[in-house]
């Protein structure tokens, strides 16, 4: 018997590789972008902005979790997905405006609230979906997907950035604004109408 395409796993995928695939290119780009912006302390602040995003991270995501078991049924996970996310992708839109540390410190700060609301509500939506005995199917399913999608988006990214600042700033808007958008991939989850998740 032919099984069906598990629509809220496939988009729980896409919400990823628009957030986390795009966060990783610019995870890497990061240290040559914020050289144009600090002189040689630009080390030294990105160690300090990385304590920030995961220090905040680490802070936020225990509430977080605890307020999503409290509440029944997916709604609140699929509203605190689309949130992180969206709060995520404002966090880098700020990367071209950055002219101090403090701009620097608050977007990542607000980086790594987002990503508590996404990683938490991301974990338990999929977790919760996936189809008992397909577990590992799904799962390499989504890395395959994630995988590829993020392989083509560094290529891009780097060859664009390359060219010069506008076009690298250019490429921080652009990852910004697809953080953002990506809030659409949640949402699609309420229009399932078997899903799992809506269950429990």
């Amino acid at each position: 018997m032919k099984s069906k395409l598990n629509k809220v796993i496939l988009y729980l995928t896409f919400s990823d590789v628009f957030t986390w695939g795009v966060s990783f290119i610019l995870t890497s780009l990061a240290g040559i972008y914020l050289a144009t912006k600090f002189d040689g302390n630009v080390v030294e602040y990105i160690g300090l902005g990385t304590f920030i995003y995961y220090i905040t991270r680490a802070i936020f995501q225990l509430p977080i979790g605890s307020l999503c078991d409290k509440i029944r049924k997916d709604g609140d996970e699929i509203i605190m997905l689309m949130a992180g996310n969206v709060l995520m992708g404002l966090s880098y839109l700020m990367y071209p405006l950055i002219t101090s540390l403090q701009a620097f410190l608050f977007s990542r700060l607000l980086c790594g609230v987002g990503a508590a609301f996404n990683l938490v509500a991301w974990r338990k939506l999929f977790a919760q979906n996936l189809n008992p005995g397909k577990e590992g199917k799904e799962y390499a399913g989504y890395d395959t997907i994630m995988s590829v999608l993020t392989a083509v988006f560094s290529v891009g990214t780097g060859y664009i950035a390359n060219v010069g600042q506008r076009q690298f700033d250019a490429v921080i808007i652009a990852i910004g604004i697809l953080m953002i958008l990506s809030a659409i991939w949640p949402l699609l989850i309420f229009h399932v109408q078997k899903r799992r998740s809506g269950k429990m």
